[in-house]
């Protein structure tokens, strides 16, 4: 299966989906990205086949988070009725674009993110959906939305709650500053930094191996089962 849409491509090879984000230069997450991300969503359901997701990039930055200028165009109109390409009514957009994140956050395959360069606000919270989160020592993070008077919509903040505890994700999150691939890590929300040049790779080589009888509930164990040596490409 092989899906071309305006902001994104997906194909799927020897049973690995590759999502890959594609509006250079920042690959920003505006009303367009989030409609062709629910269309693909709607196609992957159910798909036969379909044993492993990597999402990544193309360019030097995974994405740039969201339009500014729509995102507050959206949160001052969040509670209208928004018709889509297709006719179909939604009461919320915000829900609409939150429960395309979720199905991948609820996924019975595996789902990994291979982050490069910027991944800030809602690309940030679409990383966290993943089950994984592989990155380059250039990578940038931050839910910056606070620094213009709006709060991160998309499941950012129970995300890393979870993952770095109730009192950093408030900082985080209040803060709105950027920070990089080490805090990432020391903070849990990364799970390997790599070379930039391996990510993709090396994200590749993960899901083949942990793909086959997955269990979403032991993601924890095949992070220490698998070391770096073992997946990086010289």
């Amino acid at each position: 299966m092989k899906q071309e849409l305006r902001t994104l491509s997906f194909n799927l090879v020897s049973g690995i989906g590759h999502l890959e984000l594609n509006q250079l230069p920042a690959n920003k997450m505006n009303a367009q990205f989030f409609s062709d991300l629910k269309e693909l969503v709607d196609s992957l359901k159910g798909l036969k086949g379909l044993e492993a997701i990597v999402i990544s990039s193309t360019g030097r930055h995974f994405s740039s988070g969201a339009d500014l200028e729509e995102l507050l165009e959206l949160s001052m109109n969040s509670g209208m009725e928004h018709t889509d390409k297709k006719g179909l009514k939604d009461r919320n957009i915000f829900e609409t674009n939150y429960n395309s994140f979720l199905f991948f956050e609820g996924a019975e395959i595996p789902v990994i993110a291979a982050i490069r360069g910027v991944c800030i606000g809602s690309a940030f919270e679409f990383a966290l959906s993943c089950h994984f989160r592989f990155c380059g020592e250039d990578a940038v993070f931050g839910l910056p939305e606070t620094t213009f008077n709006l709060m991160p919509g998309l499941g950012g903040i129970r995300k890393t709650a979870a993952l770095c505890g109730k009192a950093k994700a408030i900082e985080l999150v209040l803060k709105g500053n950027t920070f990089g691939a080490s805090e990432a890590l020391l903070n849990h929300l990364v799970d390997r930094i790599v070379p930039r040049r391996n990510v993709v790779d090396f994200s590749f080589t993960f899901a083949r191996k942990i793909m086959k009888n997955y269990k979403k509930q032991k993601a924890p164990l095949y992070l220490q089962q698998i070391s770096s040596d073992d997946l990086i490409f010289n």
